[in-house]
């Protein structure tokens, strides 16, 4: 029985074509909805932006203490090691360090204007030096100035303090170690601002290398490390590991010393004759003592030996 409209093998004899048949109905369009302008703000929302709850912590009013971490980033230990070594600089420098830490990957508002922060908050009282620092990520670290240093330090020395210390930070892996170590050399470069500002540099930071300002920071009896500053448990316990093993190294030179002087004496032992006297064919005796760990001196009971008798 053949379907009707359709012939086996129609597409053969009609060399490709189409039979005539029912046209197709076109698809239906579907209907969408146009997306509303809260849709389109919440698309064109970043997620990497800062949170608005750490806005005011932030940047609402100048901080009390000279790092500011609102999101807590840094470690209990880490924050508070940071936070006194800052602490410790202000203290010693007429210029401060403030250091707002925010995540590698984290972006600013658009609303927010640093150079506007730092201007409102910064230029009054202690002139500073103000660091916006991404943790794991030092090359997008900021530094601002406030308007009293900048009549000093040129905008070409300002650029060269940032980059020294973005490139000791990269010397570690950790972010930790790597914000330590960019602490550490921006207290050197903001060392060399204040002198510059009191006008007692001999030179630019460009002409004077580090090691000669490590060699004024020491000078001056500041400390170059962090761990050094503030001693942390794991130093404590690194110092007594180092006491032990000095102790243990003078004990061991006190034994080898007294065993190069040692002297061992052997007992006189009546050795028993052979094949009727005292020696047997220039073979001679054999002297074995019972215990290895005594010394001989001490012992006078022989063994069996594999060259006597039984």
């Amino acid at each position: 029985m053949i379907e009707e409209g359709w012939v086996a093998g129609s597409q053969f004899l009609t060399y490709g074509k189409e039979p005539e048949g029912k046209e197709e109905e076109p698809p239906e369009e579907l209907a969408l909805e146009a997306p509303s302008a809260e849709d389109l703000a919440g698309a064109e929302l970043d997620e990497d932006l800062v949170s608005e709850e750490f806005l005011e912590a932030y940047f609402a009013e100048k901080p009390v203490a000279h790092l500011v971490d609102p999101q807590n980033l840094l470690s209990l230990n880490e924050k508070k090691d940071f936070s006194a070594f800052l602490k410790y600089h202000a203290d010693d420098s007429s210029i401060d360090l403030y250091v707002y830490v925010f995540g590698a990957n984290q972006e600013i508002p658009g609303e927010v204007r640093e150079e506007e922060v730092v201007e409102r908050l910064y230029s009054v009282g202690e002139p500073a030096v103000v660091i916006y620092y991404y943790l794991g990520d030092p090359q997008r670290s900021m530094m601002y100035i406030s308007p009293v240093v900048t009549e000093v330090v040129s905008a070409a020395e300002q650029r060269r303090a940032l980059q020294g210390s973005v490139m000791q930070a990269f010397d570690k892996v950790d972010a930790g170690q790597q914000l330590e170590a960019f602490l550490v050399q921006m207290a050197i470069r903001i060392y060399w601002m204040e002198r510059m500002s009191a006008g007692t540099a001999m030179g630019t930071l460009e002409e004077i290398p580090l090691e000669a300002a490590q060699r004024e920071i020491h000078e001056k009896d500041v400390e170059v490390t962090i761990s050094e500053r503030f001693p942390s448990w794991a130093g404590f316990a690194a110092g007594v590991a180092a006491a032990a093993f000095v102790g243990l190294l003078a004990l061991w030179s006190v034994a080898i010393w007294w065993r190069a002087r040692a002297r061992f004496v052997f007992p006189e032992f009546q050795v028993e004759p052979r094949m009727g006297g005292n020696h047997a064919a220039g073979i001679g005796a054999v002297i074995s003592f019972s215990s290895t760990a005594v010394p001989p001196v001490q012992q006078r009971d022989q063994v069996p030996d594999s060259m006597r008798r039984a």
